[in-house]
């Protein structure tokens, strides 16, 4: 087993684009792969335009996430192809962001280099840097209305994972209720002024400060163009309210003019939060995670939630068929002092399973909120 090789000065840029159309935007844009990128189904959230909207069930067009991990020099260059080659300034195109690591670790041969294809001039790209990113785990039920809370105070259409969670506390209550493991990751980004209103929202709406409903935290975002849908805008209407309010934003300079107080100021909660985390993020080959979560927690980690992918252009040859190599992320969010000793203790699992296909990276949480009891 070999040492791990701490990097820095990298960051993860995520696209988020249509399921039909992820794959020949990629290869437009990427010539050459990085060894640390994973493509994940999802589904978007749309909602109908009009004052019926709470009563209709959400629309979930297809979508696929794909996370690259790379050197912050390549991350301008690798979001401009892949801005360019799904026209991402277009009203419902998708969106592309960049939010930095504070440590990437390889045990392996991964190196996060990529390279990316030449295209037209990209001097006209105009990336928003006031950004925030929110991700909450919540029960499979309850997903879609969280989505459509958050939509509610303005936030582009939520991308929902399905995923797997793991916790010390897997039946909670005197009645000993068993809490499914199956979970969904939602995430949105928006401008850092809706942060508060998105993020109460969605804690008020999936009940995430109750037992055993889910957590929620926010990232910074370092760059980010989103142009994802949130309404099925009605056919009569040149412009949805979302694409109005987004124009008025442009104009303005800024969201500052939404405020709807008299003073601008978000009104006070009496909810604790939990600040100053770091989310842990581990990526291995599928079916290799679950001894290494065991671990993580056994040193300390309070839970994870799962995802499941497959590695971004590598295939295996099964009986003459190549099929991509299934991968899992696993993210945890962590008390940044515990953080070395639960990556030490994954590693130590990794070596037992002689598994090397495995990667680490981290980044800063500020603010995040569960049940605390």
């Amino acid at each position: 087993m070999g040492e791990l090789n701490y990097q820095k000065n990298y960051s993860l840029v995520t696209a988020i684009l249509p399921r039909l159309t992820a794959k020949d935007i990629i290869e437009k844009a990427i010539s050459s792969y990085p060894d640390t990128g994973v493509m994940l189904n999802s589904r978007g959230s749309l909602v109908k335009d009009g004052f019926l909207q709470k009563l209709i069930p959400a629309v979930n067009p297809e979508q696929t996430v794909i996370e690259l991990l790379v050197d912050e020099s390549s991350v301008d260059k690798l979001m401009n192809g892949i801005t360019l080659a799904g026209r991402l300034h277009l009203s419902g195109s998708g969106a592309v962001f960049s939010i930095k690591c504070n440590d990437a670790l390889f045990l392996g041969n991964q190196k996060g280099e990529v390279a990316t294809k030449s295209q037209e001039s990209s001097d006209s790209i105009d990336y928003k840097q006031d950004m925030t990113g929110i991700f909450c785990i919540s029960q499979k039920d309850k997903s879609d209305p969280i989505a459509k809370a958050a939509m509610r105070e303005g936030s582009p259409g939520p991308t929902i994972v399905f995923g797997q969670g793991r916790g010390i506390r897997e039946r909670m209550g005197l009645l000993r209720i068993a809490i499914s493991p199956e979970k969904e990751l939602i995430r949105v980004v928006v401008d850092s002024f809706d942060t508060e209103p998105v993020f109460n929202a969605m804690v008020e709406e999936g009940k995430l400060d109750t037992p055993g409903m889910g957590f929620i935290y926010s990232m910074p975002v370092d760059k980010a163009l989103v142009n994802i849908a949130s309404v099925v805008n009605n056919d009569s209407k040149l412009a949805s309210n979302h694409q109005i309010v987004k124009a008025i934003d442009e104009i303005k300079g800024g969201a500052g003019w939404r405020a709807q107080s008299v003073d601008g100021t978000v009104a006070p909660t009496d909810r604790k939060f939990l600040t100053d985390l770091t989310r842990l993020t581990c990526v291995t080959e599928r079916g290799k995670g679950d001894i290494m979560v065991d671990a993580a927690m056994a040193a300390g980690a309070p839970g994870a939630s799962i995802a499941y992918g497959t590695k971004l252009g590598e295939e295996e040859s099964v009986g003459g068929i190549s099929l991509s190599k299934e991968m899992e992320v696993i993210e945890m969010t962590l008390a940044p002092k515990i953080v070395d000793d639960i990556v030490a203790k994954m590693v130590e699992a990794a070596g037992v399973d002689e598994n090397t296909d495995v990667y680490f990276y981290t980044q800063p949480v500020p603010k995040a909120l569960t049940y605390l009891g």
